[in-house]
Order: C-alpha cells, then structure tokens, then sequence
C-alpha cells in the first residue's frame, strides 16, 4: 500500500490567517509525490513559503558556497536539498543569486494556495506576508528582520514549542524509487518517516532541577526525551542512553522538531540495529553559563553541569543505566563541540561519542591537527582510545576541514573510528539525520574499540 501523509485536512485561524499542508502520492514524474500548501488571510497581498523550505541541486553545480536553486517542479533524480550556505549575505542561490523563493497563487477570497512535486525528506516550512525584501525574503530567519512575522502551520504544530526561537512546522515526503532512484546518490529519506504505531516510542518534554538555570524558570531547565516503546521502569536490566545535543543558537526540542530524531530511533529499534534506547536531548543554554562567551568556556561549564546535574537525574529518574558502557554522547555543529568536549575531558562517563558536524570549531586547513588529540594526549589518557568515535559531515559542510583534522589526528594517535561522509550533505538538518542513522547502524552500542571491520559486521540483533 503507498503510504499517503494528509497533514493537514482542515485549515484553522492562526492570528490574521489559516494554514495546511497535504503530501499526496501521485504515481507520476518528477517524484511520485506533489505537496499541496495553503493559506487564508483576506488583508495579505502576497505570500511566500519560507521558513528553512529552499530549492534543490545537484552533484554538478554545487560548491561549499553556491546551490543551483532549481525549483522542485524540475526536479531530477539526484536532485538534493542543500543549506547552510551563507545565502543572506552572499547571494548564491541560483544564477546570479537570483532566487526569490516560492510565492502562494492567489486563488480569490483570501486564498492562497502552492502545490509542487518534492522527493522524499523532511522539511521545515512556515509562511511569510508581504515581505518587501526581494530575494532575501526567501532565506531571512525569523527574528533577523524586525517587524517580519513568520507563521507556522497550525494544523501541523512541532513537537514542541519553545519560547526562545520560532518553531517551524515540518512536513516529510517518501521515497518512491521509481521516480527518485540515483546509481550516484542514496537519498532515501524513509528512516525518518513513522514506524507502526505499536512499535512507536514516547516523545516527552521534561523539566528537571537545575540549580543557576534561568529557564523556562529560575534553577529549573527542560530537555525532550525519548522512551522506546518497549520501556518498563520496572525492567530488570537499564536501558542504554545516549545524550543527543543541539547546536549553536538551538534547543533542547531542534532534534525531535526539525529532524524527527526520535522517528530515526525507532526506525533503528525496529530494524534491530539498537537495542531500545533511551534518548536525551538537552539544552546548553540558560544552564548558569556564560552563553555569549568564548565556545571553550562554554563547553566546560555545559560538561561540568550535564555530570553533576543532568546524568544524575536521568538515572535517577527513569531505567536508565549509569554503565558507561551504556552511555553515548553525540552533537551536531556547536553541540559536537561539546561532544569533543566530553571525549576529550570526560572520556569515561560514555562509551561512544558521536561528532556531526564539528569537533573543535574552524580549521585552517584539512590536515590541521594542532589542538587535537594526539599520542600524548592518549599515553595520558589511555581510555581515548578505547572508546566507540564516529565522525559525519558533509561534501558541502561549513564544518568539513574541522572533522577532516579530527579525522586525522584521530588516525594518527592511533586511535580507531568510524567515519560517515555524506556526498551531498551541506551544514543543515538532513545531514545531520543521515549521520544520525549511520552513528546507529554501524557505532551505536556496537563493539569496541572500533577497527576496519566495525562497520562490516552488519545487523546485530539484540
């Protein structure tokens, strides 16, 4: 049976309008699968989808700082979506950077409505009235221009609002291998989509005690947690866990929200590539840090807190194991600084690290090893080595000369890894779901140390 997503089967108000989307399977080029957009405000005169929704490129017309910017209804096979790019202040989308983004027809009486093709994915998207800023309107974030109002959909809410950032609505979009196959590329997305409902975990907001946190109030902080479907607080073995952090300028709520982190772990349970796992995504920020000051500093206090504070009330809490063989850690961008953070300076607290997207911030060059591990830092710290490493990034990522060096250096310390390059991955959230799928089916709670046969194992089954 094709698998038919309706998001959204009926608009409702949301301020000065209302909003839906509907991902339809077709059975036709370009991608088997058209999305339907809609929107009513009776007062607007145009209205443009942005909201992180950007168009697609290729393999042969990409650099670390230039997209193709094809529209989706000339989609092709191998097509991706690529950000991350810079585009505000450079002005690399398309031709002569002028892509202006995707405008709603006006369909009378205050209708607006979109429908294009889109390959499989998952996409963040919101709504944008009026704006006057030409092709910048396209890739403005919300709070970057004062008096632009972003409107999220809300028959299609994120996990969970935050009141730091704006939350943006997502819609995902299957594969169909007949209209999207590449021999180049595999970009099939469908590990993010739902599993059975029966097979499905719990997705939570949690508040928990935090003493010098200023949010969401004083000496109390938040994190989103995931509990397998199978989870018994009364089971006779702890489950495993692994801490799961944000990046710079994100929150505790970006990994279940924007790359539907926690459909990916079930999707690794129910293929038997984990056991059932407990995940934690926390937040680095408001935790009593200096938050606007040098990156070194603040890894230091966020790994000072997470041990005193965080592991202790996780375990303490739920069935989770306090084994660090049973604990992992992994980042994406400023959060695998942090992840590098913890490898390096509480290396035994986990038994698996997972750096996607960075490691200590930007290098000069890809060989760069200055201020990474090293052999004196393993003779020093022997359980370095010992530990469960995997490194991801992108082709195109901002991130992709840091986790060469890391990559390096872990090389020439002797320390083993496992290493996942993502061809068409830029600095952006389907890199990082790609990188988190692959840290499960070849790292994750698998045997250590790792070495040129790790990831040749194949399935275990727990």
């Amino acid at each position: 049976m094709r698998l038919v997503h309706h998001l959204a089967a009926l608009a409702t108000v949301l301020g000065t309008g209302s909003a839906s989307v509907s991902v339809k399977y077709t059975g036709q080029a370009p991608t088997g699968y058209e999305v339907t957009f809609r929107y009513t405000n009776a007062s607007a005169h145009k209205v443009q989808i942005a909201g992180g929704l950007l168009p697609f490129t290729d393999q042969f017309r990409t650099t670390p700082a230039y997209s193709a910017a094809y529209d989706p209804h000339d989609y092709r096979p191998g097509d991706f979506f690529v950000s991350g790019l810079n585009v505000n202040t450079t002005g690399n989308l398309g031709p002569q950077g002028n892509y202006t983004g995707f405008y709603m027809n006006d369909t009378g009486n205050g209708d607006w409505e979109w429908t294009a093709p889109f390959p499989s994915g998952t996409y963040s998207y919101a709504y944008i009235i009026d704006c006057g800023l030409g092709p910048r309107c396209a890739t403005t974030e919300p709070g970057q221009v004062p008096g632009l109002t972003f409107y999220n959909d809300p028959e299609n809410p994120p996990f969970q609002n935050d009141h730091l950032q704006f939350n943006h609505s997502i819609f995902q979009v299957p594969y169909d291998r007949q209209y999207q196959y590449d021999p180049a590329l595999n970009l099939d997305f469908d590990f993010a989509l739902p599993v059975p409902a029966g097979q499905q975990g719990r997705a939570l907001a949690v508040n928990y005690t935090s003493p010098g946190s200023t949010y969401p109030a004083k000496d109390i902080h938040d994190l989103a947690l995931y509990l397998p479907a199978s989870y018994d607080p009364n089971c006779s073995t702890p489950y495993p866990v692994l801490y799961l952090s944000h990046g710079g300028g994100g929150t505790a709520f970006d990994w279940p929200n924007l790359a539907k982190a926690f459909n990916i772990i079930d999707n690794l349970i129910a293929s038997d590539w984990i056991p059932p796992t407990i995940v934690v995504c926390p937040a680095f920020y408001n935790l009593g840090c200096n938050d606007s000051g040098p990156f070194p500093e603040l890894m230091i206090c966020v790994r000072e807190n997470y041990l005193a504070t965080l592991l202790p009330f996780i375990e303490g809490t739920y069935r989770a194991s306090s084994d660090p063989d049973q604990r992992a850690f992994a980042g994406l961008s400023l959060g695998s600084e942090l992840t590098y953070e913890m490898y390096i300076n509480a290396t035994t607290h986990f038994g698996y690290f997972g750096h996607f997207s960075g490691a200590r911030g930007p290098a000069a060059s890809d060989t760069n090893t200055a201020g990474y591990i090293n052999n004196v830092s393993v003779a020093a710290n022997p359980a370095l080595a010992e530990r469960g490493v995997f490194v991801g990034f992108g082709n195109f990522d901002i991130a992709f000369s840091d986790c060469r060096s890391l990559e390096l250096a872990l090389e020439l310390a002797g320390v083993g890894f496992l290493s996942r390059f993502v061809p068409w991955g830029s600095h952006f959230w389907n890199t990082w779901q790609d990188t988190l799928w692959y840290f499960g089916r070849t790292a994750l709670w698998k045997q250590r140390p790792f070495t040129v046969e790790t990831a040749r194992r194949g399935r275990v089954v727990y």
